[in-house]
């Protein structure tokens, strides 16, 4: 509103301005003046605010859209590696498309994350591998204790079944919640609470920062699709945008 105010004082000024540089008597200036004060004369310049506006919104996007393919055009031919380690991974080791999500089971945007590289790897199947890592967020109090849930899990072959059902559940986490589920997958649960407290999960967990941290990984969710960098829970749309260009340019 307060733009528009001015825009409105600037187009009353830049007419009395042009109406003095071209002549114009002082009747037509107080004329122009009282027009610009009725209804009609802030209807004219409302509109003229709002194409004004939108124009410069238009450029904007304009712009973004260019410097976001020009970075993507970047990573490309410079793409991050990642250490993929011993994370939890689902697909085809030599899959041409490898995605690292870094991710905290309590971050909901993590969970809206979750859903586009799981509908990208349902629409692409054997040619894209998904690489989980975890990254908990200080304070998600219940987001490592999850990601240690998950990867004991994993130590009996269910990691991606509990990641599901952590995300479910991502309001309810806490450890009654994980021996719960631990059951309903029907792992042996007091080896489940072993795993959960053992020093290699741990050192997994701490192995996932550290490499978000070596990356400049700052948020969740954060992905890597062969190097290239995708920041927050954009829509599949986005990671197949990137998926096909790689493919077409025979990249892996």
């Amino acid at each position: 509103m307060k733009k528009l105010s001015l825009l409105i004082l600037g187009v009353a000024f830049a007419v009395g301005q042009f109406a003095v540089q071209a002549g114009a008597n002082e009747e037509f200036s107080s004329q122009m003046k009282k027009f610009l004060e009725t209804e009609a004369g802030q209807e004219l310049i409302g509109s003229t605010a709002e194409e004004y506006f939108k124009a410069k919104q238009q450029k904007m996007r304009q712009q973004a859209q260019k410097q976001a393919g020009q970075d993507l055009e970047e990573q490309l031919k410079n793409p991050v590696k990642v250490n993929l380690g011993d994370s939890p991974s689902k697909g085809p080791d030599n899959a041409p498309i490898t995605i690292v999500e870094f991710s905290d089971f309590e971050c909901p945007f993590c969970a809206r994350g979750k859903e586009s590289i799981d509908a990208v790897k349902e629409q692409f199947g054997d040619k894209v591998r998904v690489v989980f890592k975890n990254m908990p967020l200080a304070f998600h109090k219940n987001a490592e204790p999850a990601a240690a849930a998950a990867l004991a899990a994993g130590e009996q072959g269910k990691f991606w079944e509990m990641r599901e059902l952590l995300f479910e559940n991502q309001r309810s986490l806490n450890e009654e919640l994980f021996v719960s589920k631990a059951k309903e997958l029907g792992l042996n649960v007091d080896k489940f609470k072993k795993d959960m407290k053992s020093d290699s999960v741990k050192k997994q967990i701490e192995a996932d920062k550290a490499e978000a941290e070596r990356l400049g990984v700052r948020g969740t969710p954060n992905f890597f699709v062969n190097g290239v960098a995708v920041r927050g829970a954009l829509p599949p749309a986005h990671f197949e945008g990137i998926i096909n260009r790689i493919l077409e340019d025979g990249q892996s």
